[in-house]
């Protein structure tokens, strides 16, 4: 029912938009005014949606396509009594569900989409919600048993309560407030003294400016996953379409990918709260684009002939997989999110030529990098690739943050004349700037 009321309310603003900006407006000979349509419900003069509200000190008194239909809900149910029995706060909520649809879209992200049974999996409450013990009442529906994995803390109320189905079953999550709590205030910039820098890879998820790296564990992507994922993806392809074999066999598959996806949850909430924990003011992330580096080759055709040549798409097919695994934009959120509670700053930083710039010299040159190892072609400094990029986005951080002696980003120094030197530089009594110390390299294994 809710998922039909999404549909319709699209649908409804959909023909608004056609029949106001596409088909045209027409003129009233009585009132000699121009007027849209009437045939849908959040149309222009609003006859059936009530566009003004009655607040006259309202600076915008004209109500959004939303507002009109959370208004028009008692029609909505005076005209299909069924959907008298979901409450009010539900379909308020599934009606600004479509509003933040539409404001993704005006951000430059996909238009809105009629939902199926396969994308709409959840409801939310905002008001009734109680629990008592291992059960839970959720209004029009009543008391439900369920299993209390995190108790409400005494003194904390429900502001809402968003249930949702699973490939195992049904899960709620419950929002709540403690007004008594004070806010964390994270410091400003200027306050920034110490800043530790994060690389993100494949071989190892993190890479520490300090040394310290965490495993990958490739939940998704390892050799054991792949082979099950493959052989039940298989058994639902002989299955006979529209069967309950065929249904059960998806299942399977569902609850397989749920599990890699909690594996990966669970790991990345350790990492995240690990980095979160350590003794620094800020923590500079890079500011990846994930999404361009999944995006496809280009095409390349053949100018004579016009047949397509390799463009390299197949061998990037592993690639791809592997940083999607990997998961780096849910990775930082919980890293922002965290550092945030802590009253710390998280930094991000252009990662532009931080793995191929030498931290010596300077140079800039993809001949700098062999896999792991990092040799400078100009001066010879070595080190290891990945976490000598994890300082130089710690630099880039501190010099955004305070201006002191860090090198500044994406410019090329000239090599200089006595550079014979192959270590890398030593570090003075209390280390490099933000380190917390000369450690060796330890890798966190899962």
């Amino acid at each position: 029912m809710l998922r039909c009321h999404y549909n319709w309310c699209l649908g409804d603003r959909i023909s608004q938009y056609n029949q106001q900006f596409i088909q045209g407006e027409y003129s009233n000979l009585r009132t000699r005014a121009s007027a849209s349509p009437l045939t849908c419900f959040v149309s222009k003069n609003g006859a059936t949606g009530e566009p003004w509200k009655d607040t006259k000190n309202s600076k915008n008194p004209r109500r959004s396509a939303g507002d009109i239909q959370i208004t028009a809900l008692p029609q909505l149910k005076t005209a299909r009594p069924w959907y008298a029995g979901i409450d009010s706060t539900v379909l308020q909520q599934n009606v600004k569900r479509l509003d933040i649809a539409y404001k993704n879209f005006f951000e430059g992200r996909g238009f809105p989409k009629f939902k199926n049974r396969s994308n709409f999996t959840s409801f939310t409450y905002t008001m009734g919600v109680k629990s008592s013990g291992s059960k839970i009442y959720l209004p029009k529906l009543g008391w439900m048993r369920f299993y209390n994995s995190r108790p409400i803390p005494d003194g904390f109320t429900v502001k809402a309560a968003t249930i949702r189905q699973r490939q195992d079953g049904w899960y709620v999550s419950v929002r709540i407030e403690d007004k008594t709590v004070p806010d964390v205030v994270a410091r400003s910039l200027t306050q920034v003294k110490s800043v530790i820098g994060c690389d993100l890879g494949i071989t190892k998820l993190v890479h520490m400016s300090d040394g310290y790296q965490f495993a990958n564990p490739k939940f998704g992507n390892n050799k054991k996953t792949k082979r099950f994922l493959k052989i039940r993806q298989r058994r639902v392809s002989r299955k006979v379409k529209g069967s309950k074999s065929r249904k059960k066999a998806s299942q399977k598959v569902g609850r397989l990918h749920k599990k890699i996806a909690d594996k990966r949850q669970a790991y990345q909430w350790w990492v995240a709260k690990t980095i979160a924990s350590r003794r620094v003011d800020a923590i500079a992330l890079e500011d990846l684009n994930v999404s361009g580096m999944l995006r496809r080759c280009r095409v390349k055709k053949d100018e004579e002939s016009g047949r397509f040549l390799p463009n390299g798409q197949s061998r990037k097919v592993g690639l791809n997989r592997a940083i999607s695994d990997a998961a780096w934009s849910e990775l930082i959120l919980k890293i922002e999110y965290l550092a945030a509670k802590q009253g710390k700053v998280a930094v991000k930083i252009n990662p532009k030529h931080s793995s191929t710039e030498c931290r010596k010299c300077g140079h800039i040159d993809r001949s700098n990098r062999d896999g792991e190892k990092f040799i400078c072609s100009a001066c010879g400094f070595f080190a290891h690739a990945d976490i000598s990029a994890a300082k130089t986005i710690r630099d880039r951080a501190l010099e955004m943050v305070r201006g002191d002696s860090a090198k500044p980003a994406g410019k090329t120094a000239k090599r200089p004349k006595d550079c014979k030197e192959k270590s890398p530089r030593p570090s003075g009594k209390g280390g490099e700037p933000g380190n917390l110390g000369n450690k060796d390299i330890k890798t966190a294994m899962s």
